[in-house]
């Protein structure tokens, strides 16, 4: 069976790739990055073929099929080469230079713990991101790349550019899905991923992960305590964006996809009302404090601004970076040194119990946003994720939000 992937890829993503591909920033961004590459390729090839092990068919049978398998249906014909990296984490990525093969990668602890389904999805994920060319827009660095101080790409524009990205996410998933034909097997991959765990003990279900993330979409704007809890239990469910999942489950449900596998079509979902679900909980999961004007987004800029310094002081002293990093955020007036930190500082109280009164899913995106400015540097410190955590308790949204962005962070587009 062979399908076209086109077909399949998420509505949002490609709007939004067309949207930035047209901007003037983004394309000269995109120009000095081939400048730097220079047309040369295989560097990360190279490393893994160094420290990692490249499985061949003869080695591992199973993955070779379930790789050739992928391709065939996909239609993908350009080489793929398999690599293991001995990590104890549930890990997979996917990439490709200027030139050579596509290379996948796989954590040695993924292997070992799942099924030939589980593995399918993941693989087919993986070979979405090079079926629909997300390489082509590489991400962060096409939205952070500067010359001389100055990004190339302006901050609305960075913020479509990370819109995009999330919605990458979702059209290598519909791919897992179609390579995986099995939703069961994306919902034990996604728990597997989320909890470390590959325990037979508890079994997993799509339709209860999408349940989990319903609140963000049917209530937005309560406050109720039961609505609180319910939000941070989408949260904690997974390390990447929860509309991940329900998303999956909603095209498991779709005519599309229940066509390409051969299966009935009875009660099935329109692709129209699946990208509407879509939609809807991507725009959740916008940053609209940092742009509108009201007094909420007001509430939480400046507690944004406050924690930030508090973390990026947190090691020793404000770097230029983070502070760089703030202005990308709120605005480059936001990017200069401040001249009393600690007077500042003495309003991170005071701002936190106001923004205790804003919608549970804007605190949570406030604690993301301080993941940002803590690795702006290249790395995160103990003292960093020590203040980010007291933070999120402290605004009742929960430290593993913080643990689950910085995770996902590794891996942007994996």
């Amino acid at each position: 069976m062979r399908i076209d992937p086109r077909q399949f890829q998420v509505r949002r993503e490609q709007q939004l790739r067309d949207e930035v591909m047209q901007d003037f920033g983004v394309r000269k961004a995109l120009a000095k990055l081939r400048e730097w590459r220079g047309g040369k390729g295989y560097g990360y090839r190279r490393n893994l073929l160094s420290s990692t092990l490249r499985l061949t068919r003869s080695m591992s049978p199973e993955i070779a099929d379930t790789v050739a398998q992928c391709k065939e249906m996909l239609g993908y014909e350009s080489p793929v080469e398999v690599y293991v990296t001995p990590e104890h984490q549930f890990n997979a990525t996917c990439y490709r230079e200027v030139k050579g093969p596509t290379v996948l990668t796989l954590s040695s602890r993924l292997l070992e713990a799942f099924t030939p389904a589980e593995l399918r999805f993941v693989i087919g994920h993986e070979l979405g991101h090079a079926v629909f060319d997300h390489y082509g827009l590489p991400m962060p660095i096409t939205a952070t790349i500067e010359e001389l101080g100055i990004p190339f790409v302006s901050r609305p524009t960075s913020l479509r550019l990370y819109a995009w990205c999330r919605s990458a996410e979702l059209s290598a998933d519909r791919i897992g899905l179609l390579c995986a034909g099995d939703p069961e097997a994306a919902a034990s991959g996604f728990f597997k991923l989320a909890s470390g765990m590959a325990s037979e003990r508890v079994r997993p279900d799509l339709a209860t992960f999408a349940r989990q993330v319903e609140s963000l979409a049917s209530a937005p704007e309560a406050r109720e305590k039961e609505y609180d809890e319910d939000t941070l239990d989408c949260f904690s469910t997974h390390p990447y964006n929860p509309v991940r999942v329900r998303a999956v489950w909603a095209f498991s449900r779709s005519e599309p996809y229940l066509e390409a596998l051969g299966r009935s079509t009875d009660s099935a979902w329109a692709l129209e009302d699946v990208e509407q679900v879509i939609e809807r909980d991507l725009q959740l999961m916008e940053p609209s404090y940092l742009e509108e004007k009201n007094q909420t987004s007001d509430t939480l800029r400046r507690l944004l601004y406050t924690a930030g310094l508090a973390v990026a002081a947190a090691s020793g002293g404000v770097e230029a970076s983070e502070l760089e990093a703030l202005g990308r955020l709120l605005g480059s007036d936001h990017a200069d040194e401040p001249t009393d930190v600690p007077k500042l500082l003495g309003d991170l109280d005071g701002r936190i119990q106001a923004a205790l009164e804003v919608p549970l899913r804007n605190r949570a995106q406030l604690i993301q946003h301080l993941t940002i400015v803590a690795a702006a540097d290249g790395s995160v410190s103990e003292e960093e994720l020590h203040v980010m955590e007291d933070i999120a308790r402290r605004l009742e949204v929960g430290a593993q939000v913080v643990h689950q962005t910085i995770r996902g962070a590794m891996h942007p587009i994996d």
